[in-house]
């Protein structure tokens, strides 16, 4: 007998539902707080309009009165109505109850919207990718622990440190049921390595990728070639890890020997991203070759 009771209370479980229910006809489905405070607003100025246009003085004054405060309970309305979650609600309880396909296909997906994109070196898709379908689609339990601290990594920018070290652990018990000597343990070989050199040292988070070397008149040249002159070189550096301003370094030599160093500075590369500096620097009478360099500034 209690069965029945309390499952009509926790389906109908006050009135306040089945009210709000009940006005959508003035609201219609899906309601919006505000498009119903608009359609108010215009309402009102078409009356008013209406009633001081085409009524004589004091029963226009009068009929404006009546809208203005007819507006003022609808506005109240609207505000009590916003109180009690009632705009909106539809779109969120859909969103909340049916989870995009990608969740339930990747479970590496996580629910909430990732605020920062992962650094190239720790973003794991495409290595979950290819391990799921190693298992025929379903990653075994014991990528449980990984795939959790994996969603918070994505979710969680400012403690993606400390997560990149509980990812290390949660590898351990993965690594017992593959075998090094097949193709699925290659993708499991990045994750390591990524993870190892993203806790490491920052510096290996960015390298230079491209470096040219032109004379005044803008044609390549070797360094040898621009020995004694003023060179403008380019050069690009690539960060595969957080964001960071860079120090760029270039080292001229003769043989073994060091002449001079110049440093200059990059702001705010982003994950991924190359950023290339162009400078004019001169390069000493008996260089034959140069060195570069990069690390966070």
């Amino acid at each position: 007998m209690t069965q029945p009771e309390s499952q009509s209370q926790s389906d109908g479980s006050s009135d306040g539902p089945t009210f709000l229910k009940g006005i959508e006809f003035i609201t219609g489905p899906d309601p919006n707080l505000g498009s119903f405070l608009l359609t108010i607003g215009s309402v009102t100025c078409v009356f008013i309009a209406l009633f001081q246009f085409t009524m004589p003085s004091p029963v226009s004054h009068l009929l404006t009165a009546g809208v203005i405060v007819i507006t003022v309970v609808s506005a109240g309305f609207a505000a009590l109505l916003d109180s009690l979650d009632y705009f909106d609600q539809s779109s969120d309880s859909t969103s909340q109850a049916a989870p995009g396909p990608d969740r339930k296909s990747k479970p590496w997906v996580p629910e909430t919207r990732v605020s920062a994109p992962l650094p190239p070196m720790i973003n794991f898709d495409e290595e979950l990718g290819e391990l799921q379908a190693h298992f025929d689609g379903e990653l075994p339990d014991q990528f449980t622990p990984f795939l959790e601290d994996y969603r918070r990594l994505k979710t969680n920018p400012k403690n993606r440190m400390s997560i990149a070290s509980d990812l290390r652990a949660d590898l351990n018990p993965i690594s017992v049921i593959l075998d090094e000597d097949e193709p699925e343990y290659e993708p499991y070989q990045r994750i390591s390595d990524g993870l190892f050199r993203y806790i490491g040292d920052s510096a290996d988070h960015l390298s230079v990728t491209e470096v040219t070397s032109r004379d005044a008149a803008g044609e390549p040249r070797e360094i040898d070639a621009l020995a004694g002159d003023v060179a403008v070189f380019d050069l690009s550096v690539h960060n595969e890890g957080e964001a960071t301003d860079v120090e760029v370094i270039v080292e001229f030599y003769d043989g073994e020997e060091s002449l001079s160093t110049w440093t200059g500075s990059l702001k705010s590369v982003s994950p991924g991203a190359t950023g290339t500096i162009s400078t004019n620097i001169y390069v000493p009478e008996s260089a034959t070759g140069m060195r570069t360099d990069a690390r966070p500034a």
